[in-house]
């Protein structure tokens, strides 16, 4: 193989998987939600051909269990929990029920 040839193919499976994850946005805003889960099954098979890693967007904004993208309000609802050391932030898929739970430091 030619030198640098893995790392463009990163780059454009990169370049390529944001395309596809936006356009997956825009099809669930228009009312597409089967349109917008095969877009972001395909960015996400993409990447894994590719070997590159997900970017944040992929790892954060799309449900784990039925790969919608996750837009506050319309597929997901998210709720900010706790007052202690510790913030929880739960997203709750509307689609599938599926809950993810983050863990952030808080701030003071």
């Amino acid at each position: 193989m030619r030198r640098g040839y893995k790392k463009r193919v990163k780059d454009l499976a990169l370049q390529r998987a944001r395309l596809l994850y936006l356009n997956a946005v825009s099809e669930v805003r228009e009312g597409e939600i089967d349109r917008g889960r095969d877009h972001v099954k395909l960015a996400l098979r993409l990447l894994e051909k590719a070997n590159a890693k997900k970017p944040p967007y992929l790892r954060r904004w799309v449900c784990k269990n039925c790969y919608a993208p996750l837009i506050p309000g319309l597929t997901v609802t998210v709720r900010v929990k706790g007052d202690r050391k510790y913030v929880i932030i739960a997203k709750k898929c509307l689609l599938c029920g599926w809950v993810s739970r983050v863990r952030c430091v808080r701030r003071r």
